[in-house]
């Protein structure tokens, strides 16, 4: 559930607030559809912990947005303040102001309400927003005192909270604007589109004028007299004798640490901590011991736990926004500042992170930018509808043990590619598409897949017919297809170029367009020898020409003379083995043949232990809408052995490859 997880993730301290789920639910009744969850932000070194929380990006225009912000907050108060003087104000400028800052916050509000598709960017930058408010705010009195010492004293406060309720006025306006037009384009409920959580931050004046309330209440001196007008210090004075006063009771009334304890209290700790239970302190005025005449008085009773309310909601709200985590760009990647990273906030509070980071940029169009670089692998079972087809024409027992077989051989999939620290982005049916951050545990993982499926035919594995894989590192969108509802976990589908490219690496699409053609047209009636007639030169070309001695192989993949690919092993993009080439398991390589079929192969590490992985340049192939690509041929060298390896030396994996490919074509010895 939200709260349970968030209770794990808050950042404290906790004066007032309880750390139990009831209580959030009490304060938040809907919290499972209006909080944000915090994610996991990953440091640089992605072995190490991560940070949890909100990446913010601390981008130029959201810099420019808080200066408007404080610009039109400061107008403002000189308008209160010009009023109460009975000064003339330059109404132009108090314009200009607000236009500026309206036209930001309308910018980030259409660009947060209409990307966020149940993620929550509204709740997430009124988040970060409302404490900007709030810093602000806080300093209001004082900018009023020294433009004038007298209204000052008298007026700070009071102007504080008139600016308040100008600026949440408007502000609200805006949102509503922007969600009504939002809701008539998109077809969306105009109540669902409006972020639930600013509803409630606009109803807790301390949200918006406040960045800490320590136990002790000082920091409300100007909330007691501008918003509540009562004697604060005399307030606070009433309740700490009220504490006092039940400690005494508790101590001689069993009764009432059996009520104490019964409310969630500890009867043996300090009193004024039993006075944060909501309720206990309006029970505790009933007793005829108590006396209101030097305790808190009903009025003052029925103060406190409103303002008990408001405090728990404050540190609840306070805590979310001590979540999100400032992020900067720099020429070398993405660097994060947080308090937290330096120890008790003292010492260094910057970490480089992960560039697989994705922040929120609430001045742009996305807010969270779709398109992402990954390493990308997909398997596919071949010909796995022609046995489908074959399998439905055999008994209910046999179609039965088959497709427990292809469920047992998945799941064995997905318990290695978390072993690879690769992702199940997308069920295929007769295979599927992981991603990953790294190129060797994907590299890894297509070799151990490969053996898995090998071992499955050779126990009588019904889908026998040869297993693809493509291996690539891409550009890729990623677009939620499913969140926001209660209990739902974030889902996003992987669109684009990366997927393309993949899905005709392992069909080979280019390759069996010919035959598809004259299938289709004898299907349709034309007669098989005028097909073969008229697609006869084509075939004197050698454009369905079939390398009987490559596929002499378990797994194979070649290029044909006219660069149609024929992937019935493991192919990888040439993108995929520069990144490769780029990692520390390429340091050591050597030269490895099969017949007459020359690699280079390199070790690479694994959860069950070393992996001899070869690798050959194919050329570049013909793909199906896509410009020709560099291809490689990947291979399990389990079957070579120490002696036969050749170390190589003077050369990068991609300068050697390349190498090796010349050579091939010229006829010259490689290693």
């Amino acid at each position: 559930m939200v709260t349970t997880t968030l209770l794990s993730q808050l950042k404290g301290p906790f004066s007032f607030l309880s750390r139990d789920p009831a209580e959030i639910l009490r304060l938040v009744p809907d919290a499972e559809r209006s909080l944000p969850v915090p994610q996991q932000i990953f440091l640089e070194d992605e072995a190490a912990t991560p940070l949890v929380g909100f990446p913010v990006l601390l981008s130029a225009e959201l810099r420019e947005l808080e200066a408007a912000l404080e610009e039109y907050l400061r107008f403002e108060e000189g308008v209160q303040l010009a009023v109460l003087a009975r000064q003339p104000f330059d109404p132009n400028a108090y314009a200009a102001a607000w236009e500026r800052y309206r036209a930001l916050l309308a910018r980030a509000t259409e660009n947060t309400t209409g990307s966020s598709y149940g993620r929550r960017f509204p709740a997430i930058f009124w988040l970060h927003h409302s404490l900007a408010v709030a810093r602000v705010l806080r300093d209001t009195p004082r900018r009023v005192m020294r433009e004038s010492a007298s209204l000052g004293r008298e007026h700070g406060e009071r102007i504080r909270y008139q600016v308040l309720d100008k600026f949440l006025d408007r502000a609200v306006k805006v949102t509503y604007d922007i969600v009504d037009r939002l809701a008539a384009e998109t077809e969306e409920v105009e109540e669902e589109l409006f972020p639930a959580l600013f509803t409630r931050l606009r109803d807790n004046v301390l949200i918006f004028t406040e960045d800490h309330v320590g136990p002790q209440l000082g920091e409300l001196s100007g909330y007691f007299a501008g918003q509540l007008h009562i004697d604060g210090r005399a307030f606070r004075d009433r309740l700490a004798e009220t504490a006092a006063w039940l400690g005494r009771e508790l101590r001689g009334d069993a009764a009432l640490r059996g009520t104490a304890r019964l409310l969630g209290g500890n009867s043996e700790g300090d009193p004024r901590d039993l006075l944060l239970i909501r309720g206990l302190t309006s029970i505790l005025a009933l007793r005829p011991a108590y006396d209101p005449q030097r305790l808190l008085t009903h009025e003052q009773v029925r103060v406190w736990e409103r303002l008990l309310v408001k405090l728990k909601e404050f540190e609840l709200f306070h805590a979310l926004r001590r979540l999100v985590v400032g992020v900067e760009k720099d020429a070398a990647g993405l660097v994060a500042r947080d308090r937290s990273l330096g120890r008790f906030g003292i010492g260094p509070q910057t970490a480089r992170i992960s560039p697989s980071t994705r922040p929120l940029d609430f001045l742009a169009p996305w807010v969270v930018d779709p398109q992402v670089s990954r390493f990308g692998m997909i398997y596919d079972i071949s010909d796995f509808t022609e046995t489908i087809s074959t399998l439905r024409r055999s008994g209910a027992a046999v179609q039965d043990r088959s497709f427990r077989q292809l469920f047992l051989f998945q799941r064995r999939i997905h318990r290695l590619a978390r072993q690879h620290r690769s992702k199940m982005e997308k069920y295929l049916g007769d295979g599927a598409f992981f991603s990953a951050r790294e190129a060797s545990p994907m590299l890894a993982l297509a070799i151990q897949v490969q053996r898995l499926y090998a071992k499955a035919v050779g126990e009588g594995f019904s889908f026998a017919r040869g297993l693809r894989i493509a291996l690539n590192y891409g550009q890729y969108r990623l677009l939620p297809v499913q969140a926001g509802r209660p209990g739902d976990l974030e889902r996003y589908e992987f669109f684009g170029h990366g997927v393309v490219e993949l899905s005709r690496l392992t069909t080979g699409k280019a390759a069996k367009e010919v035959d598809e053609l004259k299938t289709f047209l004898v299907a349709h009636g034309y007669p098989e020898g005028t097909v073969n007639r008229f697609f006869a030169p084509l075939t004197a070309h050698g454009l369905d020409l079939v390398d009987r001695i490559e596929e002499e192989r378990e797994f194979f993949a070649y290029l044909t003379r006219t660069g149609s690919l024929v992937n019935e092993g493991i192919v990888a993009t040439g993108g995929f083995i520069e990144h490769l080439d780029r990692e520390e398991t390429t340091r050591r390589l050597f030269a490895a043949r099969d017949g007459q079929r020359s690699y280079v192969a390199l070790h690479l590490p694994g959860p069950a232990g070393s992996l001899l992985v070869g690798l050959r340049k194919l050329g570049n192939a013909s793909l199906k809408g896509l410009d020709r690509l560099p291809v490689y041929e990947v291979v399990d060298g389990a079957a070579w052995t120490d002696t036969t390896l050749v170390e190589l030396r003077g050369g990068r994996l991609v300068e050697l490859l390349e190498r090796d490919f010349i050579q091939r074509r010229t006829g010259a010895p490689f290693g």
